[in-house]
């Protein structure tokens, strides 16, 4: 796990978020299909979008931007070819190049699709902004929401809570299979066992990348998670770092996303995650409940 005091946080990004976004940036590498599943005439388009996701995250902590020569290295491309990207990039406006460092962030066409995206009704955003708050405050551990996206789960949300402890095994834009961490293991355990099988499927390529996920051991996860009523992730992901999820579902009963809080092992004993589980079901139900009134509320296409 990669943890450290609040008071030792200094104007530059302690080592940990580097670390930690080094392997953001590797998780979306190891989330690309190969190129020869991609229909005809798209990889051009998905390399694009690719190293536009490793500008983001590997710059996600660094005000003055990441170097061509680590998206270089991390994408695993030809420097002249990630060059060539990153100038069609800079051009439209998704990606800035800082003049005084020459190194690359996101810019402000990328901003402008974000608030864009943020205006397609985000209730589920809105709805768990005060849960996060709650749990974080009362667990004083870090808090996340992770939303479902097909097979995946990803990191959107991230409350910090008032303990000395950080945990920085997850960040906003990491992106897992259903079934690598505790929000993406509580989702995976909701879903139907139909809907289980799919997902194993769809992901057995990329669980490659993470020794220990096998389908079998992945279907003892759920066994577990459906048995506690709770997913934990007791250190097998990141050595150290333990998180407890629970799902949360949309208006029509769906899990579609998760909350979890991540700590260091002790403070997972089995009373504590009753409790913690206990709290983040009740902050489920709430945000559950929002996205019922919201959709009830939404007036019916066609009707005044």
């Amino acid at each position: 796990m990669s943890a450290n005091a609040d008071a030792q946080r200094s104007a530059a990004p302690p080592p940990e978020l580097g670390r930690a976004a080094r392997r953001s940036a590797s998780w979306t590498i190891a989330h690309t299909a190969d190129e020869a599943d991609r229909p005809s005439g798209s990889q051009s388009i998905q390399r694009a979008l690719v190293l536009l996701n490793l500008v983001g995250v590997l710059a996600r902590d660094r005000p003055e931007g990441v170097s061509l020569a680590e998206l270089t290295r991390v994408s695993g491309r030809p420097k002249a070819s990630v060059r060539r990207v990153l100038v069609a990039l800079v051009a439209e406006g998704y990606v800035e190049q800082d003049p005084g460092t020459a190194c690359y962030r996101l810019g402000l066409q990328a901003g402008v699709l974000g608030e864009l995206a943020g205006h397609r009704a985000d209730d589920l955003g809105e709805a768990s902004t005060d849960s996060l708050i709650r749990i974080a405050d009362t667990s004083t551990d870090t808090t996340f929401l992770t939303v479902r996206h097909g097979s995946y789960g990803v990191c959107t949300r991230r409350q910090e809570g008032p303990g000395p402890i950080r945990n920085y095994a997850l960040a906003v834009g990491d992106r897992h299979p259903l079934g690598i961490g505790a929000g993406s293991l509580a989702v995976l355990s909701a879903l139907s066992d139909d809907d289980i099988d799919d997902v194993l499927a769809s992901t057995a390529t990329t669980r490659g990348h993470y020794p220990g996920f096998d389908d079998e051991t992945l279907r003892g996860l759920v066994r577990r998670s459906r048995r506690d009523g709770y997913a934990l992730n007791d250190g097998r992901v990141i050595a150290g770092s333990w998180a407890l999820g629970v799902p949360v579902h949309d208006a029509a009963g769906r899990p579609v996303a998760a909350l979890s809080v991540a700590g260091i092992a002790e403070r997972f004993d089995p009373p504590q995650c009753d409790e913690l589980a206990a709290l983040l079901h009740t902050e489920a139900r709430s945000i559950h409940a929002a996205l019922t009134r919201s959709q009830e509320s939404r007036p019916v296409r066609g009707r005044p």
